[in-house]
């Protein structure tokens, strides 16, 4: 397993009422520790029953959450309205900032989300990905809140700027289309490796996912499953790719600029992809187990 850094928010969903930890960061950290990583989140909570509960939630899936990340701020919000389908749309209400973000030695180091779009946590984030040590795998997940962007340029800017810095990057297609209006999905993620990028991902939701290499293309279908809802499917995608990546020979051969095996990405994509299935069977951002991803693993088909 792999030690892993995430930066990032972390909020409560509050879905009928009820309140749920999530954030995207804090979700991709907590699906990682459940499937037994090594992982530390820094982020910006409150010391009040949101913050107490996101604490409880970190700490049930083995996340240790870094020096400073409790504030005296408010813990943010986001009220999640589901569609008649499952899909969610949110309201924010967001008082928070990271304290700080602290390099680390750790072989993984992911951000993504509001944090990593807004100041201060861009700027932090982005130093702190520049400055990277040599072996670290650096990741992002824009995961865009448009309602969230006051300058579309800064935003689009500072995005492509994570972009240029990561070896990997997953980004969904509605975050496609919101950066590259117009654009197809060959071209937008031609142009994330163009960026700096050594893998690419773009998910469609029902309609699978794709990734790209500048030298591979490597498609799969979406397993067919009840939903409850899709609060974290994404953030479930991303650590379920980070688990495949960190576990394989992936990690060694992006971290070297190394020719990427078909075979090993196509099996990473199927990790995520499952990882997210499980997710949206359960309501809220619930991602699974190594248990529950592997008992699944070798039975399920696409």
């Amino acid at each position: 397993m792999a030690s892993i850094q995430v930066a990032g928010e972390a909020l409560v969903d509050i879905v009928n009422g009820l309140a749920y930890p999530g954030g995207s960061p804090l979700n991709v950290a907590v699906g990682l520790g459940r499937l037994g990583h090594e992982v530390t989140l820094q982020t910006g909570i409150g010391g009040d029953e949101h913050g107490r509960a996101i604490i409880e939630h970190l700490h049930a899936s083995d996340v240790r959450l870094a020096a400073d990340s409790v504030t005296e701020a408010a813990t943010s919000t986001a009220t999640v309205t589901l569609d008649p389908s499952g899909q969610a749309a949110y309201d924010f209400k967001l008082d928070w900032k990271l304290e700080s973000v602290v390099p680390t030695d750790a072989q993984v180091l992911h951000t993504g989300s509001i944090a990593a779009f807004t100041e201060p946590g861009f700027s932090q984030i982005h130093e702190v990905f520049a400055n990277s040590p040599a072996h670290q795998l650096r990741s992002y997940d824009p995961n865009l809140r448009p309602a969230l962007v006051d300058k579309r340029r800064a935003a689009l800017t500072r995005i492509e700027a994570l972009c240029a810095l990561s070896h990997v990057v997953k980004l969904s297609d509605e975050d496609a289309l919101w950066l590259y209006p117009g654009w197809d999905t060959a071209r937008v993620l031609g142009h994330i490796l163009a960026r700096g990028a050594k893998l690419a991902v773009m998910t469609f939701g029902v309609r699978g996912c794709e990734a790209r290499t500048d030298q591979l293309e490597v498609s799969l279908p979406s397993l067919q499953v009840s939903v409850a809802d899709t609060v974290g499917a994404g953030d479930a995608f991303m650590s379920g790719l980070l688990h495949a990546i960190g576990n394989g020979p992936l990690l060694q051969a992006l971290v070297s600029n190394e020719k990427l095996d078909e075979d090993d990405v196509e099996s990473a994509l199927r990790t995520a992809s499952l990882s997210a299935a499980l997710t949206v069977q359960k309501i809220g951002a619930n991602p699974p187990t190594l248990l529950e991803l592997e008992s699944c693993l070798s039975s399920v088909v696409f």
